[in-house]
């Protein structure tokens, strides 16, 4: 019975998370804009099945003891998708909250702006590559 009812609580939280991040995706336009900036709208369900299929994934990535033994070469593919969805929410979240005019506007940067977004793309590809190739960067 204990067993029983920590698989209903476990699902249920995870349920509540996925909600609540799907929620946000959705609050912010996410899809839809990206759809809109690559001109392909038409491929709107299939990026929102996408998103629900790597958010189950990604969950069972979590369970210490659930091993998948994809290889090195997927696993570089499944590190450069996650890398590109953390990518891909976080411009969108810096452009619906117009993070970068604020920020011009307080440095007073006028130019070079590209390189300024660059290094923030080089942080991020640095931090995930420290995250996941160095054993013990992080600890379970």
């Amino acid at each position: 019975m204990r067993t029983f009812l920590s698989v209903i609580l476990g699902f249920s939280s995870g349920a509540m998370v996925a909600a609540g991040t799907v929620t946000f995706l959705a609050a912010i336009g996410i899809v839809p804009r990206m759809a809109q900036r690559t001109k392909t709208e038409r491929f709107i369900p299939r990026y929102e099945d996408a998103m629900f299929l790597g958010g189950i994934f990604a969950c069972l990535t979590f369970y210490p003891r659930l091993r998948i033994p994809l290889g090195n070469f997927l696993t570089g593919i499944y590190g450069l998708l996650c890398g590109i969805f953390v990518g891909v929410l976080a411009v969108a979240l810096a452009e619906v909250l117009n993070v970068m005019p604020i920020l011009m506007r307080r440095t007073r940067l006028t130019q070079g702006l590209r390189w300024l977004l660059l290094a923030f793309a080089l942080g991020k590809v640095a931090g995930t590559v420290l995250y996941f190739f160095i054993d013990g960067f992080y600890i379970l």
